[in-house]
């Protein structure tokens, strides 16, 4: 009789690898299947893989797919709802942009379901799924300023100077806001601009209250006050105090912590200051009373553009001179000058009680304003603007001030070439004295305002012209090196051919280290707060009477949508959810 093999001794033993492989345990010296609970009689691994391939291997690949496909609807959502949610992040950052109210995202959804019905029906599902809600709005708007706000933090780790642009103003609610920009400039010469806050004081707004909020925003971006470079502010007590103001506090600040901060008063507001004592008020003032005499009444303004209409002028209306307006006089002067004898005959055809003054002397003056106030409105159009660096502002300060002493010297040789306006009444002579001394003020009174400007005037000189600037009148640590860098000739022919902001990153930082650092500082002042003034417009635009319940918070986060040069990384936040379509 044949002797019967054992599988134990032969020494066939099982292999802990056929547990994962074939779901087979060893149980009682038996290799038993973990499906089906079947035994193999002879334990080999050709056997064991027979039972696995033929009765369990389709079964097996069933069920592993399908645990991965509960899987990855757990854990990401299909292609269609990944786009419905960019399409609503994108739509709701326009809305937020725009100025409208969180609950305008129904109505954009109905219309956008409006036109897939009509254009493609087979789609009406899929626009139906961009999920625009007014919950959803005011939740998606937090999330994307809030990654605003967090690109803002990384780089401001990087800065190596910054300055600050801060302003006050009272909202429709009567709540006192503070605006602080940051512009900040790292290694490389990279140069960021952004809102980092809109502080609601709820009390006081003195010198200290704005010191406190400035405050508060720094901490909130860990920013260094060693590093603080400039402040910009308005002309208020409270902001430019000598001992209590805002710039007071932080320059002291600053200087405890080794710094050093140069203050300055915004250079558009002290281009208006200045504009306002060219004089000749009376003659303002009169041109505004005729104006508010054809306006101020709706038959009156009715009849005037019909007149107008009925001549074929050259204007169809009159303007109003709106005091808080930078241009509005000029422009206002301008189109009254031009239209002054159509004016004169319809108040003399309607009997009015207000004429145009018949004196020569009156129309002479009048003229003499068009044209300084022309003038002064190309100045101010080109202070005007978000990014310009404080070199280039304070450049066409020097420029208006030359075109002054210009002007006066033309007017004491009677020439006016540059006086159309005069040169069209026929002027009398013996008025051009009078003028040239008003213009003459105006000289130093430019000269009296812009005095926090002049005192970095050779930190701006050597910033914006490094190659002509003396090396004796720049401070001893700057001089060899100053010399060294007028003699690269490479770095000469890229400063004729680059801008300013783009020139100082080819300057090399082992070679010129005094001459970056320099640049750093120049390209990371503000010049004007007029970015601030266009927020607070933002500002009014989004908080009025209708949504006067508007939360700071919110407020906050649509300016920071609304003026910040940073893209919200959506891809990121959508990746961020657990769960895309929270229930509304």
């Amino acid at each position: 009789m044949e002797r019967q093999r054992q599988w134990h001794t032969d020494k066939r033993h099982f292999k802990q690898k056929w547990e994962e492989d074939y779901f087979f345990a060893e149980i009682s010296s038996k290799a038993v299947c973990l499906i089906c609970q079947q035994s193999v009689a002879v334990l080999k691994e050709y056997n064991i893989r027979r039972h696995y391939e033929t009765k369990h291997a389709k079964k097996s690949s069933e069920l592993l797919s399908k645990l991965r496909s509960q899987q990855a609807t757990l854990t990401r959502p299909s292609t269609a709802q990944d786009c419905a949610t960019r399409a609503s992040y994108e739509i709701l950052t326009l809305i937020a942009r725009s100025g409208r109210s969180f609950s305008t995202g129904d109505f954009v959804k109905e219309c956008l379901s409006t036109a897939a019905s009509i254009m493609c029906p087979s789609q009406e599902r899929v626009f139906s799924q961009i999920s625009l809600s007014r919950n959803t709005v005011t939740r998606r708007v937090e999330d994307l300023s809030r990654d605003i706000r967090d690109q803002l933090t990384v780089k401001s780790r990087d800065f190596v100077a910054f300055s600050l642009a801060c302003d006050e103003s009272t909202d429709i609610s009567d709540s006192a806001q503070l605006l602080v920009f940051v512009r900040g400039i790292n290694a490389d010469m990279e140069i960021t601009q952004e809102l980092a806050g809109l502080e609601t004081l709820r009390g006081t707004t003195k010198g200290e209250d704005l010191f406190a909020a400035v405050s508060r925003v720094l901490d909130k971006y860990n920013l260094s006050w060693d590093k603080m470079v400039g402040i910009i502010t308005d002309g208020a007590p409270a902001m430019i105090g000598k001992k209590a103001g805002l710039t007071a506090l932080i320059s002291q600040k600053v200087s405890e912590c080794g710094g050093k901060v140069a203050q300055y008063h915004c250079i558009l507001h002290q281009e208006q200051l200045c504009a306002k004592t060219i004089g000749l008020a009376d003659v303002v003032r009169d041109v505004v009373k005729i104006i508010n005499c054809i306006r101020s009444k709706a038959l009156s303004h009715r009849q005037f553009r019909a007149f107008l209409d009925e001549v074929d002028a050259q204007y169809k209306d009159i303007l109003y001179h709106q005091e808080v307006r930078w241009l509005s006089r000029g422009t206002v002067l301008i189109r009254f000058f031009e239209l002054r004898q159509l004016i004169a005959e319809f108040l003399s055809n309607a009997s009015r009680d207000t004429q145009i003054p018949t004196d020569k002397r009156w129309i002479f003056d009048v003229a003499f304003m068009v044209d300084i106030t022309d003038l002064l409105n190309n100045l101010n159009v080109k202070l005007q603007g978000k990014e310009q660096i404080i070199t280039e502002l304070f450049d066409h300060i020097k420029a208006f001030q030359m075109k002054l002493q210009l002007l006066c010297r033309h007017l004491s040789a009677g020439n006016f070439a540059h006086f159309p306006s005069l040169r069209d009444v026929n002027v009398e002579v013996d008025r051009l004295p009078e003028y040239g001394e008003l213009l003459s003020n105006l000289n130093k009174e430019f000269d009296l305002r812009f005095v926090d400007f002049k005192k970095t005037a050779g930190d701006m000189e050597l910033f914006s012209q490094p190659f002509s600037v003396s090396p004796d009148s720049v401070p001893e640590h700057l001089q060899m090196e100053l010399i060294e860098f007028q003699c690269d000739t490479e770095l000469r022919r890229k400063f004729v051919s680059l801008p300013l902001r783009d020139f100082y990153p080819h300057v090399s930082k082992q070679r010129y280290p005094q001459m970056r650092k320099n640049a750093q500082v120049m390209l990371s002042l503000f010049g004007s707060t007029y970015i601030c003034e266009q927020t607070f417009s933002l500002m009014n635009l989004n908080k009025i009477k209708l949504r006067g319940t508007l939360t700071d918070s919110h407020l906050q986060d649509i300016l920071t949508l609304s003026v910040s040069k940073l893209q919200p990384n959506i891809q990121s936040l959508i990746k961020s959810k657990d769960q895309l379509h929270v229930s509304h």
